[in-house]
């Protein structure tokens, strides 16, 4: 690992500014994206999270836990709404970049590691698609860290050697139990390991057994969980590869390191090709374009950072273009973790003359961004608010209330233990009206369901929840309604259950929300028959 100066120029941020840079950065984040969106997201993944932590579990039917866990974990501490859900998106993408800076110093990059870790918060994945949290962005957080802790655990010797060894493999663990896909990125750790000398010697070590071992037993418990329910989650990951290759995928991946990360690239390449033109001469754009090639170069076969930073997108690009995956563009929101440590590394190699003057520079521009993100989000609110239509005027959080509200006053007697229904939309009454309400997808004797033991659900009361959207009156099920309220008529109609709907009108209120219409959700309760012998029918 090649080492640049340990010291820090005038102009770079030590590590306590730096912290202070990123804190407040992602404060400003959160508010923006409370700001710019009416609800937490259009697919519902947010909701989705939260519906898998109640109660925390050790699979799914669809992703591994940890990061339901999260969800589950930070609603324990905090309040349930949507300010705090963003709060915790980016609180992610703080503990991300902490993660890169300790990377950076890990390869002997102290003077670039502070902008290397903050330029992130340039680029989108960090930023606006950082506000959805789900299975990709939890990588934010992780990915770094392992990364760092694999470097850690080359480094150390004794007590410190064995213990971010087991910390190393518990991260690695964690990554894998966020998403399957991790294991590119685990793998992808090879290279360094076989072709750096630091990497091969640490083979020697009892040092990566402590990590393996740790990683296994971390993993243990869920694979144990994914093998009593007939690795249904295993199920779905592989349903991501057809075993055929679709090009137009495997190119918008391809770009992906361009176009997520194009404003901090451009912003480092054209402040070095400045500094580089005004000092050396020539012209400002062609040194750029000189910059902008060579900042992805290697320092030969021994580059950790190298194979570090392009590892997960090149073995991932090799997946897609086998067929092995059918790609899909949002799986490249972690992998640009090391790319702005990469940039930088290599410009300092270029013209390290100019080094110094180019940190300066990109130091002073980051509170204008700042201000420059603000007015930016504040636009966005503004123009989302002006769209009455729009999913922004969506009234998830009054709606769910109302909805809970109704069938209290229908059934004081008998409070609500589950919802089913429209999955995951029908979490919304969990997350905003009756915490730890349990959320099923689609009907509760589905297979789906089952995956989540739900407690005997003939004896308890619920209901499905199956959202019409925006409507101009109540005549009847909606486009977007009708699958579901034709199924679960259906349903109730074999267990001899009423099957009208309840339908409720809601639309938003408050200063965020001039333009506001009416939302319908149509709700069919299910009450325990005594004697019944509901059918066992695959549902919604």
């Amino acid at each position: 690992m090649k080492s640049s100066s340990s010291a820090a120029p005038a102009g770079t941020p030590s590590g306590a500014a730096l912290l202070w840079m990123v804190t407040l950065a992602c404060l400003l984040w959160a508010l923006v994206s409370w700001l710019a969106n009416g609800n937490l997201d259009g697919y519902h993944d947010m909701l989705e999270n939260y519906a898998w932590a109640q109660p925390l579990q050790l699979g799914t039917h669809k992703h591994p836990p940890f990061f339901a866990w999260v969800v589950g974990l930070w609603f324990m501490v905090f309040p349930q709404n949507d300010g705090f859900y963003r709060l915790l998106s980016y609180a992610n993408v703080g503990v991300g970049i902490w993660g890169v800076y300790v990377l950076g110093r890990r390869l002997g990059l102290a003077r670039l590691a502070p902008l290397g870790a903050a330029l992130l918060l340039w680029c989108f994945p960090y930023t606006t698609l950082a506000g959805k949290f789900n299975a990709n962005s939890q990588l934010l957080s992780l990915w770094p860290w392992a990364a760092a802790l694999l470097l850690a655990s080359w480094q150390e010797k004794g007590a410190r050697g064995v213990a971010f060894s087991v910390a190393l493999g518990v991260v690695s663990a964690a990554c894998m139990l966020s998403k399957y896909y991790s294991g590119v990125f685990l793998a992808g750790f090879l290279l360094p390991i076989f072709l750096v000398r630091e990497g091969r010697q640490w083979l020697l070590t009892p040092r990566p057994y402590v990590a393996l071992a740790a990683f296994g037993l971390a993993l243990a418990p869920h694979l144990a969980w994914i093998a009593h329910h007939q690795w249904v989650t295993l199920g779905y990951a592989m349903d991501q590869g057809g075993g055929q290759v679709v090009w137009g995928y495997v190119l918008r991946f391809a770009l992906a390191p361009i176009f997520y990360w194009l404003p901090a690239w451009l912003a480092v390449c054209l402040v070095y090709g400045f500094m580089q033109a005004r000092q050396q001469g020539g012209g400002w754009l062609r040194w750029s374009a000189r910059f902008l090639r060579r900042s992805w170069c290697w320092q030969g076969r021994g580059d950790t950072l190298f194979w570090l930073a392009l590892m997960p997108w090149l073995a991932t690009l090799g997946f897609g273009a086998t067929g092995v995956v059918e790609l899909s563009t949002p799986w490249a929101i972690p992998i640009g973790y090391a790319f702005v440590l990469l940039w930088l590394r290599n410009l300092d190699a270029e013209a390290p003359a100019v080094t110094q003057a180019a940190l300066a520079a990109l130091r002073r521009s980051w509170w204008p961004s700042m201000a420059v993100v603000l007015v930016i989000g504040l636009a966005v609110g503004w123009g989302n608010a002006r769209k009455s239509g729009s999913d922004y005027y969506r009234p998830a959080a009054d709606a769910a209330q109302a909805i809970v509200l109704s069938w209290n006053q229908r059934h004081p007697q008998q409070p609500l233990q589950w919802v089913g229904g429209d999955w995951a939309e029908n979490a919304m009454l969990s997350f905003y009206a009756q915490p730890h309400l349990r959320t099923i997808p689609g009907l509760p004797d589905s297979e789906y369901a089952r995956v989540l033991a739900l407690p005997d659900w003939r004896q308890q009361p619920g209901l499905l929840l199956c959202p019409r959207g925006p409507v101009a009156s109540e005549a009847g099920p909606t486009a977007k309604s009708r699958d579901c309220e034709q199924q679960a008529q259906a349903w109730l109609a074999k267990l001899g259950l009423p099957q009208e709907a309840r339908v409720l009108t809601v639309q938003r209120s408050g200063w965020r929300f001039p333009r506001p219409g009416p939302y319908a959700y149509a709700v069919f309760d299910v009450l325990p028959r005594a004697g019944s012998q509901p059918a066992d029918n695959a549902g919604l």
